[in-house]
């Protein structure tokens, strides 16, 4: 299909490096479906652009009022991401008459007023596209511009007390907890579906697993949040990955979301663990072990025999402890 990204992109007022992932973002199932492309649309990063809104508003939050208590936190979160206003802003941009591409035969005004619908999800490919090509910092920046400023702003108070610095911490770290795992499985499992990346996600960080990272902290981490220690419980994982990404952001705001990302992923994931779940919910599911190899593993034909050879490295674990528990 021909198509010009720039007129797409001087609408949403960002500039892509990779193209190919607006598009992607554009792509509604439906339409994956008439090009003969099934998999080839935006569920997967609308999936992620879920999560990573969810953390740019409750990042935007913490920041700039810490006087909400939680609960009124976690409600702005919800109406800053209800599907109305989603697809709003999704018209607003002036994107709703063309995109997504679509294959339905339903006019878009009709589509727009259903509770579910393809604007919203859109909206959320769209930021986790822009979290792919450009990072968390760039993504932040487009919806604290898009979203919350125009709506949030002027309500701001200049109230610096923080209300239950102990709770709005582990609020901060459970929810970059889960950014970040979706965020891990996203790159390192292409073209697999979102519900097994979700199965996945809440594996890697059910209170079980929790229970591991935390014993696998070490002094030297625990020195790096000093400055929040009054603020957080040393029971719990998520408060220790909300101050740590408190700590990165002190650091440098711009890689704050990366270096807590890289952080978890050096001392808290086994890759072998999770490739052998990965690899034995897509068998369960009949996905044939040679595309498993070529596209999970990444071995090409002229590397399958040595490809091969990793997956029975990977699935020969019958004594290792794979990760489970609780999908909380």
């Amino acid at each position: 299909m021909q198509w010009n990204s720039s007129l797409v992109q001087e609408k949403i007022s960002f500039n892509f490096k990779n193209p190919e992932l607006l598009f992607l973002s554009l792509s509604d199932p439906s339409y994956g479906k008439q090009i003969n492309q099934p998999g080839s649309d935006n569920e997967r990063l609308e999936s992620l652009g879920e999560t990573v809104l969810d953390l740019i508003i409750i990042d935007y939050l913490y920041h700039h009022f810490p006087y909400l208590t939680i609960s009124k936190m976690t409600a702005l979160r919800d109406k800053l991401s209800e599907k109305e206003r989603l697809t709003n802003l999704w018209f607003g941009l002036g994107l709703g008459e063309s995109y997504p591409f679509l294959d339905v035969n339903e006019e878009r005004h009709r589509l727009r007023v259903k509770s579910s619908n393809p604007f919203e999800k859109s909206l959320k490919a769209l930021v986790g596209a822009i979290h792919i090509d450009r990072g968390f910092s760039q993504s932040y920046n487009w919806v604290n511009k898009q979203l919350i400023a125009p709506l949030l702003e002027r309500h701001q108070k200049d109230d610096k007390e923080r209300v239950n610095p102990e709770k709005q911490v582990n609020l901060l770290g459970t929810t970059c907890l889960r950014t970040i795992a979706f965020d891990y499985l996203y790159r390192l499992l292409p073209y697999v579906s979102p519900g097994i990346l979700n199965k996945l996600s809440k594996r890697l960080i059910s209170k079980k697993q929790q229970i591991e990272y935390l014993k696998k902290l070490t002094k030297e981490d625990w020195k790096k949040i000093t400055f929040e220690q009054d603020k957080i419980s040393k029971k719990s994982f998520p408060s220790f990955i909300g101050a740590m990404f408190i700590y990165f952001d002190n650091e440098n705001p711009k890689t704050r979301y990366r270096n807590s990302r890289k952080w978890f992923r050096e001392n808290c994931i086994n890759e072998d663990e999770v490739l052998y779940e990965a690899i034995s919910l897509l068998l369960k599911e009949g996905i044939p072990q040679k595309w498993i190899i070529r596209e999970i593993l990444g071995y090409k034909s002229k590397n399958y025999d040595q490809g091969r050879e990793r997956f029975y490295e990977i699935m020969d674990q019958s004594d290792t402890k794979h990760i489970s528990g609780e999908e909380e």
